[in-house]
């Protein structure tokens, strides 16, 4: 068995609403958001920032509304209010996988490919 660091889940141009620096840490998505995706809290995803090409690893916590994409502790340092992001979860697996790429606009709605930025 030969297991394969594969892409599950891609949500792709987040617009980060919230940075929280004095947090425990992670990022906090929407209910709607983790329901549409299938990822969990506690997941540990990959973030990287289309405005200053900042790139770490962090986990999820579930949002209170579905309203707020939050940057929680120090991570909070290299994300500012407004920034578009990547959100990305590897999986390892020996089976093939249909990853889940989602799309959104600057209001967090999930658009077409075509009508991101």
């Amino acid at each position: 068995m030969i297991m394969r660091s594969v892409m599950a889940v891609k949500l792709h141009g987040i617009c980060v609403t919230q940075c929280e620096l004095h947090y425990s840490g992670s990022i906090t998505l929407p209910p709607r958001i983790l329901a549409r995706s299938g990822l969990t809290a506690g997941d540990v995803v990959s973030i990287y920032n289309f405005n200053n090409g900042a790139r770490y690893d962090t986990y999820v916590i579930e949002g209170e509304d579905d309203h707020t994409i939050g940057i929680n502790g120090p991570s909070a340092r290299l994300c500012y209010k407004g920034d578009r992001i990547v959100v990305v979860q590897y999986v390892m697996t020996d089976e093939q996988i249909e990853s889940q790429v989602l799309f959104f606009n600057e209001d967090n709605q999930e658009v077409e490919q075509e009508a991101v930025f």
